[in-house]
């Protein structure tokens, strides 16, 4: 998927986004791997993910597709010099649930696509697309309980 990251600011300016786990542990791009912050000699200028100035005062840019399915957190920044630095300003946070392949939300499941098989009796939703699912959900009954599976 694309522009899961977005932030609203002055457009004209470098914005970047840092992405960690529950644990605390940033996502390193070029490691592919989530690390203590600092780790193997890297600093903020490992960490960042560009964002795109899309004009009107917004920037996008994409959540790693390696990264695997979870609950992340998405710190955004103003760079102030040439390169990120620790001491750039933190503009916007929030948390998104990452499926693997696209951002879990209440209009995805609500407002886009959704498949019912009758014979595995499992619901599909789809992302934006129309074409990625996101979410799968897997109804089994017995005499004396009914369990829902999520994928």
């Amino acid at each position: 998927m694309a522009n899961e990251m977005h932030v609203d600011y002055a457009s004209g300016h470098t914005v970047y986004a840092v992405i960690r786990n529950r644990a605390g542990q940033v996502w390193c791009p070029a490691t592919q791997a989530f690390e203590e912050w600092g780790a193997g000699g890297h600093d903020v200028d490992d960490y960042d993910v560009a964002l795109t100035d899309k004009g009107g005062s917004r920037y996008q840019g994409d959540f790693d597709a390696n990264i695997p399915a979870g609950r992340y957190g998405i710190q955004c920044f103003v760079q102030a010099g040439a390169s990120p630095a620790p001491s750039d300003v933190l503009i916007d946070s929030r948390v998104i649930l990452w499926t693997g392949a696209g951002e879990l939300t209440a209009m995805t499941i609500l407002g886009n696509k959704t498949v019912y098989d009758k014979n595995t009796g499992s619901v599909n939703y789809y992302d934006d697309d129309r074409e990625t699912v996101i979410l799968t959900h897997r109804i089994a009954e017995t005499a004396s309980t009914c369990t829902r599976t999520v994928n």
